[in-house]
């Protein structure tokens, strides 16, 4: 009888937590606000689809989530963790780090690798066209390949990345959010980016 209440227990609070996430907006488990920060931010995420216009590295050691090259320039994904993670980049042939959530940790490992490292800090709701500038600048100026990259790397560094597509690349606004969203960004937490994003498309 004690194991089954242990259990019908445990049954409720994970429905508990199913609801409460799907009532703000958690469509996938690994971009849940909720769930995420239980499980220490390591719910891992999906490889996205292959497309034309990018390459899915995939996993590497010692990198949240995934890797995404878009060109011979820039590579975007997850923070990083541990030393893995700066032995990843390394074997990526990454030169310039733009970090949008930098660690003192990262900052070290930056140092000791002979990463340029580049700190573009901010959140999904502040982010403006001075943001999407440095980053630009950021490309031109340091070496390349450049690995951008935020908590996930599929939101605040990807949007970077869009900008960048537009701006540099010329394409169109429409095509450049498609391959961000193609790229697992979640709607609601890219809203306001979106919007910027859209305002700085224009000008």
């Amino acid at each position: 009888m004690l194991f089954a209440d242990r259990l019908l227990s445990v049954v409720a609070l994970a429905a508990l937590i199913a609801v409460s996430a799907a009532a703000i907006g958690c469509h996938a488990l690994h971009q849940c606000p909720i769930l995420q920060p239980m499980f220490g931010g390591r719910i891992p995420a999906p490889l996205p689809p292959a497309g034309d216009t990018y390459k899915v590295v995939g996993y590497r050691p010692g990198i949240r989530f995934y890797v995404v090259q878009y060109n011979d320039k820039i590579y975007r994904g997850g923070d990083i963790l541990s030393r893995e993670g700066a032995d990843s980049l390394k074997a990526l042939g990454i030169k310039t780090i733009v970090a949008v959530t930098p660690t003192s940790e990262e900052r070290a490992l930056a140092k000791e690798y002979g990463f340029t490292l580049v700190e573009i800090p901010f959140g999904q709701d502040d982010m403006n066209k001075a943001h999407l500038d440095r980053f630009i600048d950021a490309v031109e100026k340091y070496p390349a390949p450049v690995y951008v990259h935020c908590f996930g790397g599929d939101l605040r560094a990807a949007i970077l990345v869009a900008n960048y597509r537009i701006h540099k690349e010329g394409r169109p606004f429409d095509e450049a959010l498609d391959e961000y969203r193609r790229l697992d960004a979640n709607y609601w937490d890219s809203l306001h980016m979106v919007q910027v994003l859209k305002d700085n498309a224009a000008r």
